[in-house]
């Protein structure tokens, strides 16, 4: 009877050979997938920007060493408001709004780049003239922050026609520019107040103004130009570009300066597009220089834009957002 061999003997070894050969490519494949893992896990992974709004105002990298615009420098170019400089050095205000916190962030960057502050923190919206001043305890804690370092940044408060609930130039504010008394008494305590705060001047900025309540406007400035003026103060008012309902000589004979509105070409309702087209800028200064004298005129730069969403069957051309 013939020896029996095993069925799975295998005397050369040749399953064992290919089976190890198996074993080591897994294994090698095996450890280079667990390198790979240990070195992603010591690594600081890379995560894509998550997308929201931006809450910081215009972060970026520091100077080692900050410039701060000397203060007689400040006080002796906000004093020379309206008067032909001797050498091209043109003021360079800021307006300031307590209602959005990335205003006092942007002001902490850049005061040192800013000659006038101009806060909106006055309105006159009574029909009877009587001012009312919002209180801005975070501006005025910055404001004493800077005295304490022995910087002074100059502030002209802005006094304007914007009523909270009712938006811009109310009907008290029309009645109030009607009635001389009114007015009287708005221009007086507008003086008084530039003088308890220590200020130089005012600004106006009154919009929204129908044509014709446009004699009374100009009644008021020339009642405000007389009381700030005869204390030596200065009067600044702000004005729409390419607005024909406005005077503009009239008012730059009045004061000291016109910061002239150079934007709104669009708005929120209308069709998207910039808000300041170089032609139009330019043509607007063009004609300006015709009827304000330059060294009066203060060009208004907006830091904002609107964003458009795309128009739609339901919508049509829906309102845009500001966005800055």
């Amino acid at each position: 009877m013939p020896e029996r061999k095993p069925i799975f003997y295998d005397r050369e070894r040749q399953r064992w050979r290919r089976t190890r050969l198996a074993l080591e490519i897994t294994g090698g494949i095996f450890t280079l997938l667990l390198l790979v893992f240990l070195v992603n896990v010591i690594q600081k992974p890379e995560l894509p920007e998550i997308l929201r709004t931006d809450t910081h105002a215009g972060l970026h990298g520091v100077r080692a060493k900050q410039r701060v615009r000397p203060t007689r420098g400040r006080r002796r170019k906000v004093a020379a408001l309206g008067k032909e400089p001797q050498n091209y050095d043109p003021v360079r205000a800021a307006f300031y709004v307590s209602d959005d916190y990335t205003s006092l962030a942007s002001l902490q960057l850049h005061y040192h780049d800013v000659d006038l502050l101009i806060p909106e923190a006055l309105h006159g919206v009574a029909s009877d003239g009587t001012l009312s001043a919002d209180a801005d305890p975070k501006l005025a804690e910055f404001l004493r922050t800077l005295q304490a370092r022995n910087v002074e940044l100059p502030v002209m408060s802005m006094v304007n026609d914007y009523d909270g609930k009712k938006g811009w130039c109310p009907p008290e504010t029309l009645r109030m520019l009607g009635n001389p008394v009114a007015r009287q008494k708005l221009a007086t305590q507008l003086e008084e107040y530039a003088d308890a705060e220590h200020q130089p001047g005012i600004v106006v900025d009154f919009e929204s103004l129908p044509k014709p309540s446009m004699p009374d406007f100009q009644s008021f400035i020339h009642t405000l130009s007389q009381a700030l003026h005869g204390k030596n103060f200065k009067l600044m008012v702000a004005l729409p570009a390419a607005d024909w309902s406005y005077d503009y000589k009239y008012f730059a004979s009045q004061a000291d300066a016109i910061i002239l509105m150079n934007y709104d070409f669009r708005w929120t309702t209308s069709a998207s597009g910039p808000i300041a087209p170089q032609d139009w800028f330019v043509r607007n200064i063009e004609n300006m220089v015709k009827l304000v004298p330059a060294d009066k005129l203060i060009m208004g730069i907006a830091n904002y834009g609107y964003d458009w969403p795309a128009p739609s069957r339901k919508e049509g051309h829906p309102a845009a957002q500001a966005v800055t």
